[in-house]
């Protein structure tokens, strides 16, 4: 869905703003309050998600509230629906600046690892940079200075490349902050001195405001306290000016320092008492904690005891809350240490494992999934949808104080957009549920019933279908959900769709009992008819051997459920694995003990288990595909004329990127000129089975493989299409096998025994021809397709659910 460029009465406004962000930031708060009201009520969402970034970087004077950072969520979710990944990654960076001025540090670095990911998507590098200069904060503010430089260089570099000023001026000034730490007091200036041209260049006045009070630090370590003095007057006069008052509280620190070395204790008492209220004002805890430092070893120095451990009391209540910054991320780390509470890790990896999972009841799958989601995301309530009947029906809701069975309905017809969404396989992040695009449709009739402010909501997928959604919520006041816990949310409902497919199964294999019952039932009866009517008898066993044969074909897909069990679990647990490392670098992180030995290790095992993740994922991917493919209508695409040369080069195309790392060539040899009326879709499907059936079976690494595609027109009414390959070749003794369903030499190892029975079905019913092999083992192999230049009537297979 596109959105809707900003509105001409909002447009005007906007572009204030964004003149006042960096000279005016007073009168750039209320106006945004004021635009961000008005862009709600006219559903202005571009306008809306444009002030919202701006808004970011006028925010600092009310101390980041959290009411104002629930805001750049709420632009957060409108940019994600909309897929605007720019516009997103600068929000991620936004959000990321606010948590870290508030020492939130976890939280700042995922919102800087989500923005690396977004800016990818964009191909947007400035936001790349954005990020990892994001991370060189974080190191500096761990004081791992010697990181932070090394982060903050890498960054420089790129900024330069892409020629922006005004990220380069960010960059270079935190550079220069970061020498400054490390006693590199001339390189720290130098950086300044460059920062504060591009400031100067670019008006960014709160930035040049800044920098004097910078420069006037490293001038005050090298006693050149007039200089420095003179340098402070100026950072004074323009921060206040602008409303830069986290800037004012370092002012304030820096001219304490210099009253003490002149001792002037009052004077130095004078300054630090404003700079703590600056620095309370603009929410900047860090700075907060060095000013109540600064005020306690002043003290000490006087021998006012009582104030020196008062000041020092409150230094070290604030650095317990920013190592680690979040109170409840530690008291869940020590309750997990403890063995009080198991991680969430370890409470997903049981739930896997649950045996209720292996023959439920829906109901049952139902409760189970959503009273573990409660303990796993502590969400308030969790409820299950299933989708049948072209709706979707609240059929289990749980939360703390009651757990009830609910029969709500969401019908496409009501909420369109909302159950397109759930039926294509998107997820909704909600922080807002009344302010989410996808969200508020429902808000009067459901989310406000049950007083939700926020609802992460996960379809159910199982194979290509939507069999409902999972609904995780927080009522009473708004939950912006992090990538852990969606990341949690997704595992849930693979869990879910897990239970989904056995109950499938054992529905299916319900079916197959009674086909064999039946068929016991038939050959009593035959047996009593045979001497009477012996040519019904011969068309009564060849529909036993039909019955048969799908008996035989339940319990094979048996077995092959349990081959797609193997690569989930493994998915599972290794995602589990990784996040567990996850938690245990963030936690380094959080304690300021990260080494790069550590980072390595963790980089090492990260990559291992993203491999393993990515081998197990693709393998089961394949074979679900294949088992659908079997499923569904073979004749769905429409009767068309088209040209076959054509139609082979396009699937030649669409294959490539899966066969650039193969040592094949193929060769399609098609004339230009032959004509087909047939369905397309299914002669696409065919060659694609064969040459991955080649690519599979035939070849061995580093052979010189090669694929010959070609055609002949056998006389007006058909055409003959081979498909030769020169690899082993197939042996008489499987040769008469080759088209059986699920028979296949490699089971497990990539082959699934289903391409080439599906290449037959097709070429012998929807396409009305013949498919044959020729071949010797050692001989390569030769498929032939033989196809009536115009296909068979068209059949009907419309779809509900595909065509909603």
């Amino acid at each position: 869905m596109d959105i809707a460029p900003i509105s001409a009465q909002l447009q005007a406004a906007a572009s204030l703003i964004h003149e006042q962000t960096h000279s005016r930031k007073a009168d750039a708060y209320l106006l945004c309050e004021e635009t961000l009201n008005l862009a709600r009520e006219l559903h202005d969402d571009a306008a809306f998600i444009a002030v919202a970034i701006d808004y970011a970087l006028v925010i600092d004077q009310q101390g980041y509230p959290e009411r104002s950072i629930n805001i750049l969520y709420e632009a957060l979710q409108l940019a994600q629906s909309y897929h605007l990944f720019q516009e997103e990654g600068r929000l991620l960076i936004a959000i990321g600046r606010s948590v870290y001025t508030r020492a939130e540090y976890s939280l700042a670095i995922q919102a800087w690892a989500h923005a690396l990911e977004v800016s990818e998507l964009a191909h947007d590098h400035n936001t790349w940079v954005w990020a990892k200069f994001g991370v060189g904060q974080v190191y500096d503010a761990m004081e791992d200075h010697t990181t932070a430089i090394v982060v903050l260089t890498e960054a420089k570099k790129r900024a330069d490349e892409l020629g922006n000023k005004e990220l380069l001026m960010h960059v270079i000034f935190n550079l220069g902050v970061n020498l400054y730490r490390e006693q590199q007091y001339s390189s720290a200036l130098v950086n300044y001195q460059i920062a504060q041209q591009y400031a100067v260049e670019l008006k960014h006045d709160d930035e040049v405001g800044e920098l004097y009070f910078r420069m006037a630090e490293v001038n005050l370590a090298e006693d050149r306290i007039d200089l420095a003095w003179q340098q402070l007057e100026q950072a004074e006069a323009i921060c206040s000016r602008t409303h830069h008052i986290w800037a004012l509280a370092n002012i304030n620190m820096t001219r304490a320092a210099i009253f003490e070395k002149q001792h002037n204790f009052v004077a130095s008492h004078h300054e630090i008492n404003i700079g703590i209220e600056n620095a309370i004002k603009s929410g900047a805890k860090h700075v907060l904690m060095r000013l109540y430092l600064a005020q306690s070893e002043l003290a000490e120095k006087e021998g006012n005891a009582k104030l020196c451990l008062s000041a020092y009391k409150k230094a070290n209540s604030i650095h317990l809350e920013i190592y680690p910054s979040d109170k409840k991320q530690q008291i869940a780390a020590l309750e997990e240490i403890a063995g009080i509470a198991d991680s969430p890790g370890k409470l997903l990896l049981e739930l896997a494992n649950n045996p209720q999972l292996s023959n439920p009841h829906l109901d049952q799958l139902a409760q189970l999934i959503c009273s573990k989601s409660i303990e796993i995301l502590k969400v308030d309530q969790a409820s299950y949808w299933t989708y049948s009947n072209n709706k979707f029906l609240n059929i289990y809701r749980h939360n703390s104080s009651r757990n009830n069975k609910c029969y709500e309905e969401i019908t496409p017809s009501q909420y369109a957009i909302f159950s397109r969404t759930m039926l294509s396989g998107d997820l909704i992040i909600a922080h807002s549920v009344r302010h989410h695009q996808l969200t508020w449709p429902l808000y009067s009739d459901y989310f406000a019933a049950h007083d939700v402010f926020s609802a992460l909501i996960i379809p159910i997928r199982a194979g290509s279908e939507t069999r409902g959604f999972l609904c995780f919520e927080h009522r009473k006041h708004q939950h912006n959900w992090s990538s852990n816990e969606v990341q949690y949310a997704n595992q849930l409902a693979i869990v879910a769709a897990r239970g989904i497919s056995n109950i499938d199964l054992s529905n299916f294999l319900t079916e197959i009992a009674d086909l064999n019952a039946k068929l016991i039932q038939s050959n009593d009866a035959l047996e009593q008819r045979v001497t009477e009517r012996t040519q019904e008898l011969a068309s009564a066993m060849e529909q036993l051997i039909q019955s048969e044969k799908l008996a035989s074909l339940g319990n094979l897909v048996a077995g092959f459920a349990h081959e797609l069990n193997t690569p989930l679990g493994n998915t599972l647990t290794a995602s589990s694995t990784l996040l567990e490392k996850n938690n245990e670098l963030i936690e380094q992180v959080n304690l300021g003990k990260l080494k790069k030995s550590l980072l390595d290790q963790y980089l090492t095992e990260s990559s291992m288990t993203a491999q393993l993740i990515e081998r197990n994922a693709r393998r089961a991917s394949n074979l679900i595909s294949n088992l659908k493919q079997v499923a569904v209508d073979t004749a769905s695409s429409k009767v068309r004329n088209f040209n076959l040369h054509q139609i082979i080069s396009e699937t030649l195309t669409t294959l490539s990127p899966s066969l650039k790392h193969k040592n094949v060539t193929i060769e399609n040899n098609t004339p230009s000129h032959l004509q087909l009326n047939s369905y397309p879709g299914s002669l696409e499907q065919i060659i694609t089975n064969l040459i991955n059936n080649a690519i599979i079976h035939a070849f061995n690494e580093n052979e010189n493989a090669q694929i010959l595609i070609s055609a002949e027109a056998i006389d007006s009414q058909n055409t003959r299409i081979t498909v030769k390959d020169n690899g082993c070749g197939i042996g008489d003794s499987i040769k008469s096998k080759v088209f059986d369903p699920f028979f296949t030499t490699k089971f497990g190892q990539g082959g699934s025994g289903l391409g080439l029975y599906l290449a037959y079905s097709l070429a012998t019913g929807t396409l009305g021809g013949q498919l044959q092999l020729e071949s010797a083992e050692g001989c390569g192999s030769t498929f032939i397709i033989t196809l009536p230049n115009q296909a068979p009537a068209e059949q009907n297979q419309i779809n509900d659910l595909h065509r909603h």
